[in-house]
């Protein structure tokens, strides 16, 4: 079983955000770092970590994640997840490219 963070420990996660531009009228795609703090556990089946931050629009949200998902999907630096959010943006760039919509938005090279 993984350790857990303590309550206030500091999580960063990678998000799929769409957001809208006047010249399109469908939404484009952005992979965000989203940064959040632990604020209590709910257990069941497995053990949820739940944390409190701000979505990709800036606003308020409760984040989810499986406790086995530390060091996968959730991290402890902004590093590890902007290195996360590098692969999954070229691995979505990769599978529509051909649709020639334009390099997707990269607002987690700050943290590379």
């Amino acid at each position: 079983m993984k350790k857990r963070p303590e309550i206030g420990t500091t999580l960063w996660s990678v998000h799929e955000h769409l957001y809208y531009i006047p010249e399109k009228a469908a939404p484009v795609t952005e992979y965000c770092v989203c940064e959040s703090k632990v604020r209590n556990y709910i257990e069941g089946n497995f053990t949820q970590i739940c944390s409190v931050g701000k979505d990709p629009d800036g606003y308020g949200a409760l984040h989810y994640f499986k406790l086995s998902d530390l060091g996968k999907n959730v991290f402890f630096n902004p590093k590890e997840a902007a290195e996360l959010a590098k692969q999954v943006t070229e691995k979505y760039e990769q599978t529509w490219g051909w649709m020639g919509d334009p390099p997707l938005r990269r607002t987690w090279e700050v943290y590379l």
